[in-house]
């Protein structure tokens, strides 16, 4: 009989530790340090407008699909490993994605609406049809950029957790970890870190309901591009160099409606929003009798178990 590596012994690779520390390791140290750094230093180099410039602070972030694609060439069953990002007619649908937009958009715009309305923010339009084809390459470049954050966390981490562990607890640690992700970005708050939270439980519980992560693609698009490319206002504390309408900066202030530095998303409306969303998940499941597969592995499941993306 053949000795059992300390690895296979004690299933390392089955502990919610290790499927981190490999999400960590791909996500951030391969997809944003060694091909993330080379790929922001080429668009740098370019001679570009500074509003180009920003649109290209979102394209870079192919940098994160390149990673997750080159770590399902290490698998002989990749097919397991992208099936559930791939487009198709059921689940991954064309209207999922339209109706994850239609959600964002709604979402986002009703945050603004609430800021407007009590007084913090000024909006004036200031915008040609010259800057069309510059606003649809941003959709194109912030889709890159939100896509990426999803197939991580509503992707890789969501599933491989779930492998051995209840759907509860993937859901609950992707969406903790997707707002630990934004722990350095300028302005984060408590309220800030908290609503990142609740938006990656929200979209978990999206993705679960829907059982497309093409929704939560759309949600988190239309959301990042409606605040920050469509009404100018700071995306999780990044203020965009370009977009349909300007915020009178002078006049804007920071209270529990709206954040000045970290935008709609440091405020209690947005806390609200995305917790309603994912409680409206948790209402829809309920009543379609499915709340016990949030109960469930995909082993309780009966169901083959996803590849190992690290050992085969």
């Amino acid at each position: 009989m053949e000795s059992q590596s300390f690895i296979e012994k004690y299933k390392i690779t089955d502990r919610i530790i290790w499927i981190c520390l490999v999400f960590f390791f791909w996500y951030l140290i391969v997809g944003d340090g060694f091909i993330g750094m080379p790929i922001e230093a080429f668009f740098k180099s370019l001679k570009v407008s500074d509003a180009m410039r920003f649109v290209f602070m979102y394209t870079q972030t192919i940098c994160g699909w390149i990673a997750f694609l080159i770590l399902c060439l290490f698998k002989k069953n990749r097919g397991d490993v992208l099936h559930d990002v791939l487009p198709k007619k059921k689940p991954n649908s064309f209207s999922k994605l339209l109706k994850g937009l239609l959600i964002g958009f709604l979402m986002n715009f009703a945050c603004i609406l609430c800021a407007l309305i009590h007084g913090d923010i000024k909006l004036y339009f200031d915008f040609s049809p010259a800057g069309i084809p510059l606003m649809l390459f941003a959709l194109f470049s912030v889709f890159i950029q939100s896509s990426c954050e999803e197939i991580w966390t509503r992707g890789f981490m969501y599933e491989r957790i779930n492998v051995h562990y209840p759907l509860w607890v993937a859901i609950l640690i992707n969406g903790t970890v997707f707002g630990l992700l934004h722990s350095f970005n300028d302005g984060i708050t408590p309220l800030a870190m908290a609503d990142l939270i609740f938006c990656g439980i929200g979209f978990s519980l999206l993705k679960w309901y829907t059982g497309s992560i093409w929704t939560a693609f759309g949600v988190h698009t239309a959301w990042n591009f409606t605040q920050n490319l469509i009404f100018g206002l700071p995306n999780s504390g990044f203020v965009s160099e370009t977009s349909i309408f300007h915020m009178d900066a002078v006049n804007a202030q920071s209270n529990l409606i709206y954040d000045y530095t970290f935008g709609v998303e440091g405020a209690i409306p947005a806390t609200l929003l995305d917790l309603f969303l994912g409680l409206g998940c948790l209402y829809l499941g309920w009543k379609a009798g499915r709340i016990g597969e949030l109960f469930e592995s995909k082993e309780q499941k009966n169901a083959p178990p996803e590849v190992d993306l690290l050992t085969e």
